[in-house]
């Protein structure tokens, strides 16, 4: 989904055409290099006992999906195509204008380039060797709708899956809340030798998957909700489910809101800034933090995170420090694809925290009483300092665009969020408590 949605925020910066393409039977193309062997299906028969010998990859093998891979891995290079080593499911080739890029998920592939000439001739090579469904452009890839704007702007959004699993929950004639959690309501894990309620649990983990689904691809506004929530998967009570239907009235006031990217907030020098933010001993369980990172290209969320921290941290300087790790392997990450796209990534990239002291013992590597207990492997953040691929820029925590990613926010600070990070939601319907 990472790859994905940075692949739409460069084809709204570049005016990239964007096209589906769909293998017909693509693990029945694929050779058998094991020796198995099946009984003969009901009515197929010949009346022996003889059984068959499989040739080809069939639907429910384990190594089918593997030698279709390497199928289209061999098909792919042979048309002179490049595989990415930050992501082996995105194929390119060619340069400038003439650029391709193929991103594969199983059978199906998304296809971007810049003209409709390139767009034919890449659907020729590909028909030339398997047959394919030209869906022709792109409304919708792995179940989220893409909306393309005249001026070549993208939205990204799942009005229809989110309708669905409202409905699923019988919150049809809900009222919507403006805000995902109540920023009033603690919630607390229940002692593990309470009795669990089976049906409530199940309900409760249906509920919760169904939220997930939406979180990590098209809604980071509730991230933070979802990832704070699934903690108690497995002792739920209805305080619990309480505060997950509220997440439900949440999307049903903002059904139609979206990652929207548009070229014009594409900065072709930077081509992605980072928020980092943490909030430090939320949990009232175990007193862990929350990290939370936002990255964000041509004016919109491309990846984000809502994750607990591994420790404890004794100090709100060592849980944004951590944060800051955090996000700095994802920025590696990016750096690595979109140098391998061919977008030269020359100036650091800009990781940005709310918190002076964090960005200070990342700048300066001193020894200190206070802060030697520090696990090393959050240090590594500083080579990348030193080594001029990060700056670490401060920011007022009302512009951190990554604090609705760490903590529930009253309703006005939440829409300024989301406004931020061009999400502006339109709450529909009436409206129940803020």
């Amino acid at each position: 989904m990472d790859s994905l949605r940075l692949l739409l925020a460069l084809a709204a910066a570049y005016k990239l055409k964007i096209h589906v393409v769909d293998i017909v039977g693509a693990y029945l193309n694929s050779t058998l290099q094991e020796e198995i062997y099946l009984a003969q299906p009901p009515g197929l028969g010949d009346g022996t006992k003889r059984v068959w010998r499989l040739l080809k990859t069939i639907y429910g093998l384990k190594q089918s999906g593997r030698e279709w891979n390497k199928l289209l891995d061999s098909l792919f290079k042979s048309l002179g195509y490049a595989r990415l080593i930050s992501d082996q499911c995105i194929y390119i080739r060619g340069t400038g204008e003439s650029t391709v890029v193929v991103a594969v998920h199983v059978d199906d592939m998304t296809i971007l380039a810049l003209t409709d000439k390139l767009m034919q001739q890449v659907k020729h090579e590909i028909s030339q060797r398997f047959g394919i469904t030209d869906l022709g452009e792109a409304n919708q890839i792995v179940g989220l709708h893409i909306t393309r704007k005249p001026n070549g702007d993208i939205k990204l959004s799942q009005e229809s899956y989110l309708s669905k699993i409202i409905q699923k929950m019988g919150l049809d004639n809900a009222n919507p809340v403006h805000t995902p959690m109540d920023i009033n309501v603690r919630l607390q894990k229940h002692d593990a030798e309470d009795p669990v309620d089976l049906q409530l649990r199940h309900e409760y983990q249906v509920a919760i998957g169904m939220l997930m689904w939406a979180a990590i691809a098209t809604r980071p506004d509730i991230a933070f909700a979802v990832q704070h929530l699934s903690q108690f998967s497995q002792h739920p009570a209805h305080e619990h489910l309480t505060a997950v239907k509220r997440v439900f009235r949440y999307l049903k006031g903002t059904i139609d809101v979206g990652l929207n990217y548009s070229g014009t907030a594409f900065d072709r020098e930077k081509i992605f800034r980072v928020f980092s933010d943490a909030d430090w001993g939320n949990s009232p369980d175990d007193r862990r933090s929350i990290s939370g990172y936002v990255c964000v290209a041509s004016g919109g969320p491309v990846t984000w995170s809502s994750k607990k921290q591994p420790t404890v941290a004794l100090s709100s300087m060592e849980a944004e420090y951590m944060a800051l790790c955090h996000a700095t392997r994802e920025i590696i990450w990016l750096r690595s694809l979109v140098n391998e796209l061919g977008l030269l990534a020359n100036q650091p990239t800009d990781l940005i925290t709310d918190n002076q002291s964090a960005i200070k013992f990342a700048d300066n590597p001193v020894f200190h009483a206070r802060s030697k207990h520090i696990d090393i492997r959050h240090h590594f953040v500083r080579e990348w300092i030193i080594s001029n691929e990060i700056q670490i820029y401060h920011c007022v925590s009302a512009d951190n665009k990554a604090d609705i990613l760490t903590k529930p926010l009253a309703r006005p600070t939440h829409d300024a969020k989301m406004e931020s990070l061009g999400m502006a939601p339109n709450l529909r319907g009436s409206v129940g408590r803020t």
